[in-house]
């Protein structure tokens, strides 16, 4: 293979806005081969049903593959890389890999993924796309539903981790290498800027923010050359500084956020 596939991953709580987006970025693929891995499992087989009824020619329903075993950063070895590899090892590979992401996954591990002996040399993370829900985090809110959230994490016996939503949503921005900003329709402009100012403040240099309504085209969120696996140093959240996805040495809770929490979310990180 002379060059390497490049693979998108959407990341985002439940109900932020991926599925949209990503239903739009499959409709503007401008010919390209596309190939999709969903594991946003908040309602077994909802996106995937979806996405498979709207008879998109650029990702015909068998190009669509449904990882429902747990949230996917703490099931890269025995489901993340069979499905990759199954792929790449097609007669006729796709262009591109869109991954969707649970809501409760760390987008990290799953990154670092792709520096795995097995898929290095034949596919790269072109970009990392963060869905921050508008109206959310308008409403001091990280998530449309925590409650959802909160259902979505008791029912999923493989998660190994047990992060409080403020702590995915840190991990997120800071290994986005673009931030959608969704559902903008349905939030002032006063409000809009608000958000993008203090989202500005605490993501990488250069990384930009666009807002969208669900129709936000593939050249928009597609050919970032990010080569994200090459660049985790840059990519520190919460759980940067730890080599494995294992968080057995430690008890945690969950905490669901409030408005104050949103706002000290912003506060308390550094620029």
């Amino acid at each position: 293979m002379s060059r390497k596939i490049p693979a998108t991953v959407v990341t985002g709580f439940l109900g932020a806005g991926k599925t949209s987006l990503i239903q739009h970025l499959l409709r503007t693929a401008g010919g390209r081969r596309l190939a999709l891995i969903i594991n946003e499992f908040g309602e077994i087989g909802v996106d995937g049903e979806i996405l498979k009824s709207c008879g998109i020619d650029s990702c015909p329903a068998e190009n669509i593959v449904e990882l429902a075993n747990g949230c996917l950063c703490c099931t890269v070895a025995d489901d993340f890389l069979p499905t990759i590899e199954a792929l790449l090892d097609r007669p006729l590979p796709p262009d591109h890999i869109v991954i969707e992401t649970s809501g409760l996954a760390l987008p990290k591990p799953l990154v670092q993924a792709f520096a795995w002996p097995e898929v290095r040399t034949r596919v790269t993370v072109d970009g990392v796309i963060a869905v921050v829900d508008g109206p959310a985090v308008a409403a001091g809110r990280f998530a449309d539903d925590p409650a959802a959230l909160a259902a979505q994490r008791a029912g999923d016996a493989a998660l190994d981790h047990d992060s409080p939503l403020a702590e995915l949503f840190r991990d997120q921005l800071a290994c986005a290498d673009l931030v959608v900003l969704s559902k903008s329709d349905l939030v002032s402009p006063a409000a809009l800027a608000g958000i993008e100012a203090r989202l500005k403040a605490v993501l990488r240099p250069g990384v930009n923010i666009v807002r969208s309504k669900g129709d936000l085209a593939a050249p928009v969120l597609i050919g970032l050359n990010a080569a994200a696996e090459d660049d985790m140093a840059a990519r520190v959240g919460h759980h940067g500084e730890e080599e494995e996805h294992d968080h057995d040495d430690f008890d945690s809770i969950v905490v669901l956020p409030s408005a104050a929490k949103v706002s000290r979310f912003f506060t308390d990180l550094p620029a």
